[in-house]
Order: C-alpha cells, then sequence, then structure tokens
C-alpha cells in the first residue's frame, strides 16, 4: 500500500535504516502478525518437512515471518522507489500488523505518475511470487528450503492479488482513481470513486473474515477479518477527505482570513493589552519594541488561559512566541505555498506583512482550517 496513511508515532517505531534517504520503521504491532504465521505454519512445516523436531517446525515458521515482513517491506520500497523517481518525497516506510505504508508527502500531480506509484508494489510482489517459484522448481517438496520457498510464492501472491483489488486505500483503488482520473480529468471524481469501492471491498473483507470464522479457519480469521475491514474504510475515508481539502486548497484566500491585528509594547499587562485590542476591534496582538518593530506575536491559547484575577499583573510579554522567520508570513502567499510556509513552522498564529515589511494582519490556523473545511 502507498500514499497518505494514519500515521504510527514515532517514539513506538523501530527503525531498522534507511532507503536512499527514507527511513524504514517496524511498528512493534508486527510482533503479533510473526507470532501468528509462526503458530499458524509451524504444524503445517512439521507435517511436510521429513525428520523435522517441533522446535525446528517453530524456528523456520518464524523464519517465514521475517521473510514475509521482508517481502511485504520490498513492495513499499517499490513504491518508495518510483515515487522518488518521479521527485515525490517519501516521509518514511513504515511494516506494521496490517501490512505495510509508504508515507508520500504529496501526492501525484498527473494521473500517469499515480499509476507508476501504485503499480510498482504489486509488480515487486508478483516478481517475488515469480522468483520463489522458479526457486520451487530446484528444490525438494518435502525440505524446509522447500517449504519456506513454496510458502513465500503462495505469499507474495496473495499480498500482490490483495492489493490489486480496486477501493482505496489499496494499490488498486490508486489505480482506479490513475484511470478514472485520467478520463474525467478530475481527481477527485476518481477519489470518490475508488473511495466507495473501497468500502464494498472492506465490507465485503470483513464478512469474508466472519465466514471463514463460522467455517472452522478459527476466531483469528474472523477478528482479522474485521480489523482489515475497519482499517479499510476509515483508510478510504481518510482519502476522500484528503482529496477533498487538496481540491479547496486552490481557493485559500490569505486576503480574506486577515484578522486585523494590535501594537503593544511589551510592558503593558495583559488586561490593559485586551481592552485596548477590544475598543480598536483587533483579532490579535502583536508585541513590539522600543522602535516599534515586531518583535513577537501573541498566543491566543496562553493568553486565554490566563486567569482574569492575574491578569492586570501579567505582562502581555509572557504570553508572546518571539517572531522567528516561520512566523511571518508573506501578504501574497496563497494555496500551496501557504500551506507549506505553515506546516514547516506550527503556531496558532502568524504575523502576516506586506512587501515592504509593514505589519498587515494576523493568520489565525484556526481560520486556515475551517476555510479547508468548507465546501464553498
Amino acid at each position: 500500500m502507498s500514499g497518505n496513511r494514519p500515521r504510527l508515532r514515532a517514539p513506538r517505531l523501530l527503525n531498522v535504516g534507511r532507503f536512499f534517504g527514507v527511513p524504514i520503521y517496524f511498528a512493534p504491532s508486527w510482533l503479533i502478525i510473526a507470532a501468528l504465521l509462526t503458530f499458524y505454519y509451524a504444524p503445517l512445516i512439521d507435517e511436510v518437512v521429513t525428520g523435522i523436531s517441533t522446535s525446528t517446525a517453530y524456528l523456520l515458521g518464524f523464519a517465514f515471518a521475517v521473510l514475509f515482513a521482508l517481502c511485504v517491506l520490498a513492495h513499499e520500497l517499490g513504491h518508495t522507489a518510483v515515487s522518488l523517481m518521479l521527485h515525490s518525497p517519501v516521509r518514511r516506510v513504515v511494516i506494521f500488523l496490517l501490512g505495510g505504508v509508504s508515507e508520500i508527502e504529496r501526492d501525484p500531480v498527473r494521473p500517469r505518475d499515480e499509476f507508476l506509484i501504485a503499480a510498482a508494489g504489486p509488480l515487486v510482489s508478483l516478481l517475488l511470487s515469480a522468483a520463489a517459484f522458479g526457486g520451487y522448481q530446484l528444490l525438494a517438496s518435502d525440505s524446509a528450503l522447500g517449504v519456506l520457498v513454496v510458502l513465500l510464492f503462495w505469499s507474495n501472491l496473495v499480498v500482490a492479488l490483495f492489493n490489486l483489488l480496486p477501493g482505496l486505500p489499496l494499490d488498486g483503488g490508486r489505480l482506479l482513481r490513475a484511470g478514472v482520473w485520467a478520463m474525467a480529468r478530475n481527481r477527485l471524481v476518481g477519489t470518490r470513486i475508488s473511495a466507495w469501492t473501497g468500502r464494498f471491498v472492506a465490507v465485503g473483507i470483513a464478512v469474508g473474515g466472519l465466514v471463514l470464522d463460522n467455517r472452522n479457519w478459527g476466531l483469528t480469521a474472523g477478528l482479522f477479518g474485521v480489523a482489515l475491514g475497519a482499517y479499510m474504510w476509515f483508510g478510504a475515508g481518510q482519502s476522500l477527505r484528503a482529496a477533498e481539502l487538496i481540491e479547496r486548497v486552490p481557493r485559500v484566500d490569505l486576503e480574506r482570513l486577515l484578522r486585523p491585528g494590535l501594537l503593544v509594547p511589551s510592558d503593558v499587562s495583559v488586561a490593559e493589552a485586551l481592552r485596548r485590542a477590544w475598543t480598536g476591534s483587533a483579532r490579535g496582538l502583536v508585541v513590539v519594541d522600543a522602535t516599534d518593530a515586531p518583535r513577537a506575536i501573541v498566543d491566543e491559547a496562553r493568553i486565554g488561559a490566563v486567569p482574569p484575577d492575574r491578569r492586570p499583573w501579567t505582562l502581555i510579554d509572557t504570553v508572546a512566541r518571539p517572531l522567528e522567520p516561520g512566523l511571518v508570513l508573506d501578504r501574497g502567499l496563497s494555496g500551496e505555498d501557504l500551506l507549506a510556509a505553515v506546516r514547516a513552522t506550527p503556531a496558532h498564529e502568524y504575523l502576516v506583512v506586506n512587501t515592504d515589511g509593514s505589519p498587515a494582519g494576523i493568520l489565525a490556523t484556526a481560520d486556515l482550517a475551517s476555510a479547508l473545511k468548507s465546501p464553498a
């Protein structure tokens, strides 16, 4: 799978290396699927391989789990390699309980790029499956290596075919989106269609898991099917929301979002600064130095946290954030450039300046978020 996904918290991830500068992580949840694969396939290995001990069978089961994880990683690195070739940065690759994810920072701007990035992962899995099939022809079917190779053949084939199902967030959903996008010349239309097909696929997977559970495949099949279906359902919804947001980005007008600000010296109290703001109908405060040059911007959340009885005794400077370069935005910014500037330096408020450097107003991220959520 590739694209934007719910991000896992970095402190819980194990960094295992880099691929052309892209960090690779394993989530602790991978241990769950490793244990399930080990305990599921060890009895099969014990039955097929001649003269093997039970402990060795479990060791080989775990070896298969590790090899399978490396195959999933190769699938994701296929996405990553093509994405980097197309100059689309990848934040990181994560292997976790339900598979893997390549966190691509920017969505492709052309249907062709979307298609190539999405197709790369399943293609890698198919090549690995073909290589395993070729290797199996050279090995004894009842040998330990022969069993591992045939398991890798089937597992990579299943990964490829599963990911080609036509629904987001799977690769097949991205391929479908690329096709609709190319024909309709509208990315959002492609996303809507592939997101809804992804939800139908998600329901089918969840129901399929429960059916297998009832047919004595065990409780694990039902739980895994429901978990995978839920992941796909929410992933499809997230893809749709992200596409709708991207569609609104070009319409974001900084001029309409500007809040009137008020310049105040650093030695006034919070109470006095608020009085001046209310009197002047200002919706933001900027702290200036002795030469009236802006040097800090008041944080709306921090000033609101000051108890009313403490406001006359609290200096406005204590609830302001120094104006580092990222907190000063040019008035001409809009769309993607505006979002990139805000993402580079997260804050509640930004000082917007004119071309001559004079203050033009204040941008609040709450207003920006509301503009991106608004359909009109």
